[in-house]
């Protein structure tokens, strides 16, 4: 079954499905949706968690060993599968395949990833998923459905609003709704409940505009040293979570290399935009980074994230926010990947 995100509450409050498979490239709106999952199965008495993250070599065997081990902790578990690239590959299909042909007992199965192609919809493992789960697709939000999540965010907090301070609030943070629930956050935390003003917003609120992910990105495929040492000293020290970072630049990069793979094919590269939903405005960025870079760079690039994200979850020695770092820098032809930290 295939729900809208604000479909989830509803649809927990009634049954708790043996798989729900969260995708999509909005960050915050995932996590907030996984973790409201594992909250629900929590009390519903499933107290063990097991994570298994896929990565280049992923032993997809790990999966139904996993499920079929009795739990020495709790009778009911969640195995978490967290799949960034959405895409499990044949073996990987066909473990999902096995694994819903004997659906484990007392085991609820966690799926995690970014966006998928709509033609990856249609694959053998997600019409199992259809069939006995609950799929979530996220999107970012726009337009009406900002401005309803932004009041509905700022209500929770006990907030009475007027539609010009939720408008300021989705104007600042350009639909960042990580800097957006950072704004909330902040708001609750300098007045009591009740109406918020728009001159206490104007005054508490920093232009998150400057200083979000997605600016870092842009600054990093400009080769701009400052800016992104600037922006990312500033997510660093505003507690903005390594991971939400990383996943920012690991999906530039990997529209990267989808656009070099296209070649010079007009068409391809058409659809590789119109299927990733790159605006007009950002396609002039792109072109202009692919003509400085090359596909080796691009790998090297690729796998220095995952020495950060190895490094975030204290699998690698070494300060993930410094790879980072390098790894923005590399983008100027003034610096290179240090290819150390991939040995």
């Amino acid at each position: 079954m295939r729900v809208r995100p604000e479909q989830l509450t509803s649809i927990l409050s009634k049954n708790l499905a043996s798989c729900f498979w969260v995708t999509g490239d909005e960050p915050l709106q995932c996590i907030e949706l996984a973790e409201q999952i594992r909250q629900t199965a929590k009390k519903a008495g499933y107290t063990q968690r097991d994570v298994l993250t896929v990565n280049a070599g992923f032993n997809w065997a790990s999966l139904l060993q996993m499920a079929v081990i009795p739990s020495l902790f709790a009778e009911q578990k969640i195995i978490e599968l967290q799949m960034p690239s959405g895409k499990p590959g044949r073996e990987g299909s066909a473990a999902l395949i096995d694994y819903f042909e004997r659906q484990p007992k007392d085991t609820l199965l966690l799926i995690t990833s970014g966006k998928v192609a709509s033609s990856a919809l249609k694959s053998r493992w997600v019409q199992c998923i259809d069939a006995t789960g609950v799929i979530i697709q996220v999107w970012p939000l726009e337009g009406e459905q900002l401005l309803s999540w932004v009041a509905k965010r700022l209500k929770s907090k006990g907030f009475d609003t007027q539609m010009d301070v939720v408008k300021l609030l989705a104007l600042r943070a350009e639909g960042n709704l990580l800097a957006l629930a950072q704004d909330i956050e902040k708001l609750y935390v300098m007045y009591e409940p009740g109406l918020l003003k728009r001159e206490q917003v104007e005054t508490w609120v920093v232009d998150n505009s400057r200083y979000d992910v997605f600016k870092l990105v842009d600054a990093m495929l400009l080769g701009k040293v400052l800016r992104s040492m600037k922006i990312l000293n500033n997510l660093q020290h505003s507690g903005v979570p390594v991971q939400i970072v990383i996943w920012a630049i690991v999906k530039e990069l990997r529209l990267l290399i989808e656009l070099k793979l296209a070649g010079d094919h007009v068409n391809l590269r058409a659809r590789v935009y119109r299927e990733q939903r790159i605006w007009d405005k950002r396609k002039g960025l792109l072109e202009h980074t692919l003509q400085r870079i090359d596909m080796p760079f691009l790998e090297q690039a690729i796998l220095l994230a995952g020495v950060a994200d190895r490094q975030g979850k204290g699998l690698a020695t070494g300060d993930e926010w410094e790879t980072i770092l390098q790894l923005c820098l590399s983008f100027s032809e003034k610096e290179k990947i240090n290819f150390k930290l991939l040995s």
